[in-house]
């Protein structure tokens, strides 16, 4: 998200995140690369603002905020007598990897409301994904928009439509449609796509080969769950046609809560897999910029390795 600031003689454009931060200090709105390329307007290879498509656009006459090295104090917050520092703030979907503590050759499955599917690059790429800055000089491969929770909740919707009609609540639906998935173990002969709104996947969903001994709760999220390993591999591919990933790191909500889901997944990909260390990745992901930024690593990868040990220890 992105905030124009305008004055009599030129418009300025800011994150969110950057332009609460130069206010609380009183200073001008800076960024970090991660945080550069959510505009869409950042240069991956020059690692500058790529005025060349901008003039273009026309968008050359805003003031673009300077770029600044991760890490970097960006200005103070005075409280009393006491001035606090203040550094850049960092892309969401990265600071959440950091969280996960991705390494080289995992594969990262964020599964919430929606999901994505996400690597680790050590060098520049391009190809049928959406390439953003890293850390440490790295970045990451990404297809986001997979559709996810928000396509899990409208079935749930339809299958409670007449008891809410009722005023009947239903408390835990979850639990009673994993208990109904993990008893189908044989799967299903349904066949359900879940894009239900526009996504990476499509736009429009469908359920098929509907009979009467198929027509339950358990055929149909198992059909679901399906859909949805099935959108991760494919997805997958996109970002490594080799299949270079040796091991599955979920995080998100829905995949921390739903062992089955988790497990059907892992049987299209026939790799091993772990949770995020932390329920809270991207809390977990600003201490690791915390480590860092207090100059006790020389690397982002040294920090997060050190918190992932403090915290599989305790």
């Amino acid at each position: 998200m992105s905030l124009c600031k305008r004055s009599r003689k030129l418009s300025a454009t800011a994150s969110l995140a950057d332009f609460v931060v130069a206010n609380l200090c009183g200073s001008p709105p800076t960024t970090e690369a991660t945080n550069a390329a959510a505009h869409g307007a950042f240069n991956l290879v020059s690692q500058e603002w790529h005025r060349t498509v901008l003039a273009k656009l026309g968008q050359d006459r805003l003031k673009w905020p300077a770029l600044r090295y991760l890490g970097e104090v960006v200005g103070f917050l005075k409280v009393d007598s006491t001035s606090v520092p203040c550094y850049t703030p960092i892309g969401d979907q990265q600071c959440a990897l950091l969280g996960a503590c991705l390494e080289d050759g995992e594969l990262s499955l964020n599964i919430a409301t929606g999901s994505q599917v996400s690597m680790i690059c050590p060098e520049l790429e391009f190809g049928n994904y959406q390439t953003r800055p890293f850390f440490d000089g790295k970045f990451i491969k990404t297809v986001t928009h997979i559709p996810a929770g928000r396509s899990l909740n409208a079935l749930i919707n339809l299958l409670t439509e007449l008891a809410r009609m009722q005023d009947c609540e239903i408390p835990d639906s979850w639990a009673y449609i994993e208990s109904c998935v993990a008893t189908n173990i044989h799967g299903t002969d349904l066949n359900v796509n879940i894009s239900f709104f526009n996504s990476a996947c499509g736009d429009h969903g469908q359920i098929l080969n509907m009979r009467e001994e198929n027509m339950t709760v358990g055929h149909l999220f198992r059909a679901a769950f399906q859909c949805m390993a099935d959108n991760y591999y494919i997805c997958a591919l996109r970002l490594s046609p080799e299949q270079a990933w040796t091991n599955l790191v979920f995080s998100g909500g829905l995949a921390q809560k739903l062992e089955v889901l988790r497990e059907v997944i892992q049987n299209r990909f026939h790799v091993g897999y772990r949770l995020s260390v932390s329920k809270e990745d991207t809390l977990l992901g600003l201490l690791v910029l915390a480590q860092f930024c207090s100059k006790t690593t020389q690397s982002i990868s040294q920090a997060a390795a050190i918190i992932r040990q403090e915290v599989t220890d305790n």
